[in-house]
């Protein structure tokens, strides 16, 4: 190219000046760019972990099985459902043009309503995290005034235990989401507050407290501490219900995830092996083999005592130094 400006080099020869190094070196050099995806302020549903680089898989899996387990408690949907394809299926069949017309004019009788709820057409929606074997199941709006995500999952994962279906072959975790806000400490704690205070009533019955625990974890998050967050999340359970680290009736459950925190209050949380779908398919055998494939390997006694002698030898040694350098 002739536009390129010219620069001398030491030599005495001139070249052309291309601006440094090309895209793909730029692109080698600086990675992968960073994306904004993250779990919408006002979304309620899943965070469903599952084996890396199969998280397709695994969110069609889970939106599958959640959708057998909400029409199993709501046949009504079911048959809805059915309804609105053999509908759609008829119209299918005029013209195209008295179908446009059909549904201007079925816009203009809402006043634009439709459009605006097009974003919850579907039940049970994917959402990107752009995270390694993570990902975010959405749940319509008017499914959760139905039933909470947090009760659906009880149910699907029940049925998972008790009766061995539904089950995923690449879905691990499926952690309830009924609160979005900001990975702040204030603000975790602001908005647990309103499900804490329903799930925990302070004016209940003698003989009915509930036994509780907090339970924090933290994906490409590094602003929230768990030792600042859990005592606050603790504090607000009013006094007649007690702490139980060992297997709760509740667990109130904060998981941080990029620049949110999502909380939710569960139930039989322990019982269920912390709502993981795969464990919970599997006999005690299995689970063991797979606990085992998933954990480092245990170290003997004879290592722990050789590694301690290493220990001390150097700590020994560095002593040694260090008296040289002062004599």
């Amino acid at each position: 190219r002739t536009d390129r400006p010219v620069t001398d080099t030491m030599g005495g020869e001139k070249r052309a000046y291309d601006g440094g190094g090309g895209k793909k070196n730029k692109k080698a050099f600086y990675g992968r760019p960073k994306t904004l995806a993250t779990i919408p302020y006002d979304a309620m549903g899943y965070i469903v972990t599952s084996d890396a680089g199969r998280e397709r898989y695994s969110w069609r899996d889970t939106v599958r099985n959640l959708n057998d387990t909400y029409e199993s408690i709501f046949p009504e949907e079911a048959a809805a459902a059915a309804a609105a394809r053999s509908e759609k299926v008829a119209d299918d069949s005029k013209d195209a043009s008295d179908k446009l017309a059909a549904e201007l004019a079925e816009l203009k009788e809402s006043g634009g309503d439709e459009a605006a709820d097009f974003a919850r057409a579907e039940r049970f929606k994917h959402v990107n995290l752009d995270l390694k074997a993570c990902v975010f199941v959405r749940m319509k709006w008017e499914a959760t005034q139905k039933i909470s995500p947090s009760e659906l999952a009880l149910r699907m994962l029940t049925n998972t235990r008790d009766k061995g279906e539904p089950v995923s072959r690449h879905t691990l975790r499926i952690v309830p989401v009924e609160k979005v806000c900001f990975a702040a400490v204030e603000d975790v704690v602001k908005a647990a507050k309103p499900l804490i205070d329903e799930a925990f009533p302070a004016d209940c019955e003698e003989g009915k407290e509930k036994t509780f625990a907090v339970v924090f974890n933290s994906r490409a998050n590094s602003s929230l501490r768990r030792s600042e967050l859990v005592p606050q999340i603790a504090n607000l359970v009013p006094e007649p219900h007690k702490v139980e680290l060992g297997k709760p009736q509740l667990v109130v459950l904060v998981e941080a995830v990029k620049g949110v925190a999502t909380i939710a209050v569960v139930k039989d949380y322990y019982g269920l092996l912390k709502y993981n779908q795969r464990l919970l398919s599997m006999n005690e055998e299995e689970r063991r083999a797979e606990r085992a494939r998933c954990m480092p390997p245990a170290k003997d006694a004879e290592d722990k005592k050789d590694e301690k002698k290493e220990a001390d030898g150097e700590d020994e040694e560095e002593t040694k130094e260090e008296t040289k350098e002062e004599t």
